[in-house]
């Protein structure tokens, strides 16, 4: 294997079936002849700027999904003005069908692309690919178990913003400043802000001209500060949230703690809201199924090309637990009692079953089985919160934060590839598709942006492994 810069793409190749490239995809792509490629099999960022990490702004074309942010432009904002991909205008649906557009241009016909994406934007991602000249053949749920949900407390965030709404607390602040005698600024040099600040805790800011005015909250530190300055009541200390209650003199009243402890809710609105967040656990990733047009027929595409269709026998249910002839069932709801029978559930092939658009992890396929015994209709992989360490390289303390299991892309790159293919991969992360590729006898054309990431492939691909039998 072979690690080429971008301004090397027409180096001979040598290697054990996959050229790495380090390059931005657009620029890599742009260099690869037409035609060249039998499939695409990728896991781009989702635009979603998972972990604060830069290329899942995808490729600097930044978004938001703060709702504040909606009237900007469109919900899927614009690109960060630092980033080298940056022009005006370009968001990440755009960007999506510039790579698409790419990929397409060097697939051979018929030729299909899998792409995964993230639950909020593979809409976005599915529309790019449709745009840049791909038929959308399908899609992919691929269903897990063990996603973590990342949801905003909401009684904990109202009580972090104080005990109610901001413009409340604004109008508290100002009512108790004024009362004082205190102006802004000697209000800002006693609690160690700046009078702006100040300013804007009273009457709020719009964010640009035009746009309606949004209440700022104190934080924490500064909102005790405020409190113990202008003597609020115990009233007004409940609205803004202060911490500790004290007399107007400063001094505190009774042991001077509320006694709330940590994680229950401490004021009336927390209470109110206590139970509610803002996201569901995650449990499924999409995956776009694309086709090239075709050249003519099906088959006479395949005859040309060997592209335009699914290896499906490659990617069978294994059937051999099979229950022959009916059995009861009960509509796949415990207990239920339900004497509905189903037909014959023995496969349509001794090679298994018809593979699905649907794939389990075995978390989800002992849950359907809890429930119905279905799972077998399905194919499962196993799926871990964190890949083993085998499947998850690490060089000098750098890793991979979203690496896919090898057995799913394995059979992914077996459903869209023909025998001794070549597949794409503009986004290789950590290599897994690289690595699936060589374990299935495929050749691999792979891209990566991050320098960081070049030594886990490198790692990756350079250990034992125990290649696919040939075809026959």
């Amino acid at each position: 294997m072979s690690i080429k810069a971008a301004d090397e793409i027409s180096a001979a190749y040598s290697g054990s079936g996959v050229t790495l490239y380090h390059g931005d995809c657009l620029e890599v792509l742009a260099e690869l002849p037409d035609a060249s490629v039998d499939s695409v099999v990728t896991d781009p960022p989702y635009g979603l700027e998972f972990m604060g990490r830069e290329w899942d702004g995808a490729d600097g074309f930044r978004r938001s999904l703060n709702a504040a942010d909606a009237g900007r432009d469109n919900v899927f904002g614009r690109a960060s003005r630092t980033s080298p991909e940056y022009r005006a205008g370009t968001t990440f649906q755009e960007w999506c069908e510039r790579w698409a557009a790419e990929c397409l241009r060097v697939l051979k016909p018929g030729g299909h692309m899998l792409a995964f994406g993230g639950a909020r934007t593979w809409h976005r991602l599915a529309v790019a690919v449709e745009d840049a000249g791909f038929e959308i053949r399908d899609s992919i749920a691929w269903l897990y178990g063990s996603g973590f949900p990342k949801s905003l407390d909401v009684s904990k965030a109202i009580d972090k913003a104080g005990g109610a709404s901001p413009e409340v607390q604004s109008r508290v602040l100002r009512e108790a400043r004024e009362r004082s005698g205190l102006s802004r600024e000697e209000v800002a040099r006693r609690v160690g802000c700046t009078a702006a600040s100040v300013r804007d805790w009273e009457e709020g800011r719009a964010r640009a001209k035009g746009r309606p005015v949004e209440f700022i909250t104190p934080s924490p530190a500064y909102r005790d500060a405020l409190a113990d300055l202008l003597g609020y009541t115990a009233d007004e200390r409940v609205i803004v949230g202060a911490r500790v209650d004290r007399r107007g003199d400063g001094s505190v009243i009774g042991l001077g703690h509320s006694g709330v402890e940590y994680g229950t809710p401490a004021t009336s609105a927390a209470r109110q809201w206590s139970g509610w967040g803002t996201a569901l656990k995650p449990a499924f990733e999409p995956i776009v199924v694309g086709r090239k047009p075709l050249a003519g027929t099906v088959a006479a595409n395949v005859l040309a090309h060997g592209t335009g269709a699914l290896n499906i026998d490659a990617c069978r249910v294994d059937a051999s637990d099979a229950p022959a002839g009916r059995r009861p069932h009960g509509g796949g709801i415990p207990g239920n009692g339900s004497s509905f029978e189903l037909p014959d559930v023995r496969p349509e092939s001794p090679a298994g079953r018809w593979p699905t658009n649907v794939v389990l992890d075995d978390t989800q396929a002992a849950e359907l089985d809890r429930q119905s015994g279905a799972s077998r209709f399905f194919p499962t992989f196993k799926y871990q919160a964190k890949a083993s360490t085998k499947e998850r390289p690490k060089v000098d303390g750098i890793a991979h934060p979203t690496v896919k299991p090898l057995a799913l892309m394995r059979w992914l790159v077996r459903l869209v590839t023909p025998p001794s293919g070549v597949v794409l991969d503009p986004f290789a992360g950590s290599g897994t598709t690289a690595e699936a590729c060589v374990l299935e006898r495929f050749q691999c054309i792979a891209i990566e942006r991050e320098a960081d990431y070049l030594p886990l492939i490198m790692q990756r691909l350079s250990r034992p492994m125990e290649l696919a039998p040939e075809s026959a």
